[in-house]
């Protein structure tokens, strides 16, 4: 849109036009906040371990720990194989005894 000397332009300002909020950002079934609110004279004791057992629940602190730091596709793919090949392992002793 180039310069016109005639301010056609003039009276625009940004408010004409309705701006549309983002969409959050969630991969996966549901948003990873969690947010607990205290009841009724519920001690601060109770309401962090209600807390920490819903982010236990969604598996949260799992997902931290597993991205805290970056790993390879060729480790995470040696991990879980040995991971299984140790499963294997241990049904098979269950069922010679």
């Amino acid at each position: 849109m180039g310069y016109r000397k005639d301010n056609q332009y003039r009276n625009y300002s940004k408010r004409d036009y309705d701006h549309k909020a983002r969409k959050p950002d969630t991969k996966g079934a549901s948003p990873s906040h969690v947010t607990i609110t205290p009841k009724n004279n519920e001690p601060i004791e109770k309401t962090i371990k209600r807390f920490l057992r819903k982010i236990k629940k969604i598996g949260l602190a799992d997902e931290y720990r597993k991205r805290r730091f970056y790993e390879k596709p060729s480790a995470k793919k040696r991990k879980q194989r040995l991971r299984r090949e140790a499963t294997l392992k241990k049904l098979r002793q269950k069922e010679l005894k």
